[in-house]
Parts: C-alpha cells; sequence; structure tokens
C-alpha cells in the first residue's frame, strides 16, 4: 500500500527507460467511494502536464512507469475539473458532520485494484508527516507497525475542496476508544480539542484527557468552558486531576475547583499540597480499606454494593479502628476465605508500603523489588492515606523492559 509521500517526487520513465519528467501529482474525480487515479501530473522545465492513467503502466515509490513512448508536450496543462490529491488535499482539515474539527491529513494512502490506483485513506498519523519530510526510518518508527487510517469511504469532499467532511456523524467518535480520542485531538489547537471534550460525555472525555501529555491535559482544561472542566475532572481519579490543576494557572484551577462538588475538591485540594515528585504527589487518595474486625462475607456484600472501580482495588488494605494500615489481602484470598472469617485472620501483615514524602524513585523502587501493581501510602503516624499505582509512575522512572513484565495480584 503505498503512500501519495513516497511517490510525488520520483521520475516518470517512458516505455524505453527514458525520463521525461518528475511526478508532480495525481488527479481523481470525488464521485466514487474509493476514486481511480484519472490522469498523473508530470513536470518538466517548469511546465505541467496531465497523463492520463490509460497511457500508465504503475506507479510505485521506485517511479512512474508509462506504457509507451511519450512525448510530454503532447499531453495538455492539468485543469481544475478534477481534484488534486497533493494541492488540494494534503494539510486539509477533516470537519465532523456537525463541522467539529477533527484532523488534519498528513499523507494519503492508495491501493492497487484491478489495474487501476484507487484513493484508500487519510494517514492524519504523525508518522505520516514524517514520512512527507523523507525521515522514512522516523516515520516507522513512530507508526510501530501498520498505520491507522481513517477509511476514504467515510471522507466526503465539499464543493470546490474547501472543506473535507466525514461522512459519519459525531456520535461515531464517541464510541472510539479513549486513547484513539486523545490521538485524534492530540493532533489539534488547545480549543478546538476542548470543543471535542466538550460534545463528549463526561466520563468518555475524562477518560481521554488521561491519554494526553501533561501539557496538553493542561492547556485543554484551561481552554474549556469552566463547568465543563470542572465536570469532567470530577470524572477523573483525584490524582490526575490534581496533576492536571496543578499545572494550570492558580486562579483557573481555583475557579475550576469551585465548581466542582465539594467532597470531590476537597479530595483534590488534600492532594495538591503534595509535591508533584512525591508519594503523596503521586497517590490516589480513593481506595476500598477494609476494618481488621470485619468478616469475609460483609466485605465481599460491601464491594457488590458499592462496586469501586476497577482501578482502585488492586489489593484490600487492611486498618484498625484509627485508620493505620495493619495489612493487606488479595481478592483471592477474600473470595476463598470462609464468609464468617475475619479479615485479621485472612490478611498478611508484611506488607510494603511508602510515607507521604517518600520520592518517586523509592516508590518505583519498591513497585519493582516487590513486583506490585499497587502500595499503600502511609502518613508519619501508619494512618493509610491513599496507594500510587504501577501506572503512576511507570513513565517516569521505569525501563522500557521492566513494564512488560507481569505483576503479581498480591500485597
Amino acid at each position: 500500500m503505498p503512500f501519495l509521500s513516497q511517490l510525488l517526487g520520483r521520475p516518470t520513465l517512458d516505455a524505453d527507460g527514458t525520463r521525461v519528467g518528475i511526478l508532480r501529482d495525481l488527479l481523481v474525480s470525488g464521485d466514487n467511494p474509493y476514486p481511480p487515479i484519472s490522469a498523473i501530473v508530470v513536470g518538466d522545465r517548469g511546465h505541467l502536464h496531465a497523463i492520463p492513467w490509460l497511457h500508465v503502466a504503475s506507479v510505485t515509490p521506485r517511479g512512474t512507469a508509462l506504457r509507451s513512448r511519450v512525448r510530454l508536450e503532447a499531453f495538455p496543462a492539468p485543469g481544475d475539473e478534477m481534484i488534486w490529491l497533493g494541492r488540494d488535499l494534503l494539510d486539509k482539515q477533516i470537519v465532523d458532520t456537525q463541522g467539529v474539527k477533527l484532523v488534519r491529513v498528513n499523507d494519503l494512502s492508495l491501493t492497487p485494484i484491478n489495474g487501476d490506483l484507487r484513493l484508500a485513506g487519510v494517514d492524519n498519523s504523525v508518522a505520516g508527516l514524517l514520512r512527507r519530510l523523507g525521515i522514512e526510518w522516523l516515520a516507522r518508527l513512530a507508526g510501530r507497525g501498520r498505520p491507522r487510517l481513517i477509511d476514504w469511504e467515510q471522507v466526503d469532499i465539499g464543493p470546490a475542496v474547501d472543506e473535507i467532511r466525514l461522512k459519519v456523524p459525531f456520535h461515531r467518535l464517541r464510541r472510539m476508544p479513549p486513547a484513539d480520542i486523545a490521538a485524534v485531538i492530540s493532533q489539534m489547537s488547545p480549543g478546538e480539542a476542548a470543543d471535542v471534550l466538550e460534545a463528549l460525555d463526561d466520563e468518555i472525555a475524562a477518560d481521554a484527557l488521561a491519554e494526553l501529555t501533561d501539557e496538553h491535559q493542561a492547556a485543554v482544561v484551561s481552554a474549556m468552558e469552566p463547568e465543563e472542566a470542572a465536570d469532567v475532572l470530577e470524572q477523573m481519579p483525584p490524582d490526575d486531576a490534581a496533576d492536571i490543576l496543578g499545572d494550570v494557572h492558580e486562579e483557573r484551577a481555583g475557579e475550576l475547583m469551585r465548581l466542582m462538588e465539594p467532597h470531590t475538591a476537597q479530595e483534590v485540594r488534600s492532594l495538591l499540597i503534595y509535591e508533584d515528585d512525591t508519594a503523596g504527589g503521586l497517590m490516589n487518595s480513593r481506595l476500598f480499606a477494609v476494618a481488621e474486625m470485619e468478616t469475609a462475607g460483609r466485605v465481599v456484600e460491601d464491594l457488590r454494593r458499592t462496586a469501586p472501580p476497577e482501578d482502585e482495588i488492586y489489593y484490600l488494605y487492611v486498618v484498625d479502628s484509627g485508620g493505620r494500615l495493619r495489612g493487606v489481602l488479595s481478592l483471592r484470598d477474600l473470595v476463598v476465605a470462609q464468609p464468617e472469617a475475619l479479615i485479621a485472620d485472612c490478611m498478611r501483615e508484611d506488607v510494603a508500603f511508602v510515607r507521604l514524602e517518600d520520592s518517586k524513585e523509592e516508590v518505583a523502587r519498591k513497585l519493582i523489588h516487590y513486583n506490585l501493581l499497587a502500595i499503600p501510602v502511609v502518613d508519619e503516624h501508619g494512618h493509610l492515606k491513599g496507594m500510587v499505582t504501577v501506572d503512576d509512575v511507570l513513565d517516569l522512572v521505569t525501563p522500557r523492559a521492566w513494564q512488560n513484565r507481569p505483576r503479581r495480584m498480591t500485597g
């Protein structure tokens, strides 16, 4: 599957192998779901000529081959009645049916079908942009395999090629995985990305926002309407919301927290007092703590009733009546325990933990050393304050080789 950027600028040869010019563009009509190339634009000594496809034997990244010996002067200059793939489509912004800007056309994919070369899709990735710059090795590295394309059948070209639209409505974007939504909006300006997030459900928007880089998160939240931004931040774990608010302007952060639910805002404020690179700054204060004198059966009932998010129950941390950390319990241990058994009799007391002021390096060291998914955070008196998950520090301090190691679901 060649890309347009791999074809343009390559030599055009006639049937005898004589170079007649340089491929400058490809022409299509816009009335076909996968339009075939109707003609090629070949340049020579400052002049452009449109050669109909019936004269073309092949177009590949190595060059264009014609079927016979030709004189370029015999072919007319290309007109504007057809669409020029390079001139008219590259770098254009694709919008959805409601006018929301989505992605930029960085490259176009083509596919040979029954002797034709047809326009197949849009590559909006960074790899596509790098490919156009001629940095092939870096494009392959950034693409990490086969690129995901926007199918050309889903694309509609407006009058005079002044606008490119997706044929599908915006609700299709809502059904995309958060990581894919983030990939789309990461290529937008903060204002454009803010418009997209505001049009999504708050929970979906929160998940997509969490996939962006720190700098883009802060910029997008700053560009959103305050009420919309507050609603989205409420759907995020407190530690993620605190990370974002810690990067926006202080006045803006204060405004957003005033608009959030008081309980959620208080959770976020309690995390903002800690330095970003400490356990306190990394931890999630929401977790499912278990009383040591509770029975296993009652804890199972509580889990069913409250149904905490999966990222809050990596482990069950056990506390005494004063909220001090006493032990840890895996979900497996809980399930196999007799319903009447006390948690104190099922838990493990040798639980690894970190303190609020511990550095991110110390947190990561213990996570790696004990091969854990999460580790509890306690204050100077041993009170359980939250937990840090492996995802919270993975991108900061761990080598890529360790990221693929399996984790133990035990404390």
